[in-house]
């Protein structure tokens, strides 16, 4: 059974900003918040991933920048939080000192490095500002925009895939966003499915509908890219969806639908069952992984030096070995993988007791990073890249375990303390539904 903890009272700073109530601080904290949400639901949305870029360039950046000029308490920046946070991005920018331009394919400027750590602290500092600010209300509505945002992309999707005869030849789907990317929007849908659970929840009709109808299309969408991880995903969402209903019958139902329907569905159409199709892909990535381990074990230590871009030969030149962690790996060896390992153990130690682990939030977003983290290992590159479909599966995620984490060590016990000038006059309920 899962229950919501509640939103936890803003840190015991009064005044984190010169001219605190000042209309200047009000709408940076407001742009911030905009551009956090324009961010994460662009994925959804924009055809290329140069407008998810735009958005950050515009909004959350600026805002972030101008919000740091303007404090006057920078305790978080010296938490363990936030240098594990960067910790990673730093080490690989660092490692760009001992890389060697013969062995790349495509080089860029340890600047350009250097200005990814800079969007990767801003963009923690963004986040850590709006739970300040507002608590846990603004990862609640932020869940409930992914939701809406998410039907809308997942209908249109199918719509655009009805139109191009998908549903006769059953091509894999690609979706409208991420250039169509089959792999990367499956997981979008895949972490979408899990975010409608929180819907479902809800005691509101209307977003339980939403939210019903957001993880049928999801289901649909996945089955439909044939993509591994995110038909995994989507079937642990339907299992928490009928944990999560009260009604017996709509627990047997959805039951019945992840563990009989589907699976006979997916063999109906496709010939075979979900995780079993497509074998070879198991065994090309087995065959790359070891290829990039060999090429790891010549510098285990401290890697080969991060570049741009360094292909692999595999029969065809590929860009980089689908695991992060061995990207990560070859360029700055075990100095890399151990920060990975801090910002992994950083994230679970934020659910350490029961409460936490069966609440909403951090619950949910342990789950989103998890998942993530699964993603990373078979379809991404090392993380420190501009906005990407890396941020939306790991970097985010990450960033709101780690603020919030911060946030919580240093509340002030029991006592509540009203919510900021910027949001006075919104009302955000302290107890979500218990599921």
């Amino acid at each position: 059974m899962m229950f919501e903890s509640g939103s936890t009272p803003p840190l015991s700073f009064p005044t984190p900003y010169r001219q605190q109530e000042s209309k200047w601080v009000a709408g940076l904290l407001q742009l911030a918040r905009l551009g956090l949400f324009l961010l994460l639901c662009g994925f959804y949305l924009a055809p290329k991933v140069s407008g998810v870029q735009t958005s950050f360039y515009l909004t959350l950046l600026p805002a972030s920048l101008l919000l740091m000029l303007w404090r006057k308490d920078f305790r978080f920046v010296c938490s363990w939080q936030f240098i594990a946070f960067l910790s990673l991005p730093i080490i690989l920018a660092l490692s760009t000192l001992w890389a060697s331009g013969d062995n790349a394919d495509v080089q860029r400027e340890a600047p350009y490095y250097w200005k990814l750590v800079l969007y990767l602290a801003l963009f923690y500092a963004a986040i850590y500002f709006l739970l300040e600010h507002c608590g846990d209300a603004v990862l609640h509505q932020l869940l409930l925009a992914l939701i809406a945002v998410g039907l809308f992309s997942g209908l249109m999707s199918l719509a655009a895939y009805g139109f191009a005869d998908g549903f006769q030849r059953l091509h894999r789907i690609g979706g409208i966003s991420l250039q169509g990317n089959i792999d990367k929007t499956a997981m979008l849908f895949g972490f979408h499915s899990l975010f409608c659970c929180y819907g479902i929840a809800r005691t509101s009709r209307l977003w339980r509908i939403l939210s019903w109808s957001g993880l049928c299309v999801s289901c649909v969408y996945v089955v439909l890219s044939q993509t591994k991880i995110p038909i995994a995903m989507a079937g642990a969402a339907v299992l928490l969806a009928a944990l999560i209903t009260p009604s017996r019958l709509l627990k047997a139902l959805v039951l019945l639908a992840v563990l009989v329907v589907i699976p006979v569905t997916y063999l109906i159409l496709f010939g075979d069952l979900p995780l079993l199709h497509r074998g070879t892909a198991y065994s090309i990535r087995l065959e790359l992984w070891g290829k990039v381990y060999d090429e790891l074990m010549r510098s285990p230590i401290m890697g080969s030096g991060l570049v741009h871009k360094q292909f692999i030969e595999m029969g065809r030149l590929l860009p980089h070995p689908h695991n992060y962690l061995l990207d990560v790996a070859r360029f700055s060896g075990l100095l890399g993988i151990l920060a990975c390992a801090w910002q992994g153990l950083g994230a679970l130690s934020t659910v350490l007791s029961r409460k936490k682990l069966l609440s909403w939030i951090p619950g949910l977003v342990v789950v989103w990073f998890l998942f993530g983290v699964l993603a990373m290992l078979v379809y991404a590159q090392q993380p420190l890249v501009k906005p990407s479909y890396i941020w939306f599966f790991y970097w985010a995620p990450l960033a709101i375990l780690l603020a919030r984490s911060y946030r919580e060590c240093n509340q002030p016990g029991s006592v509540e303390a009203p919510c900021p000038q910027v949001f006075r006059n919104r009302h955000y309920p302290t107890n979500e539904p218990q599921v």
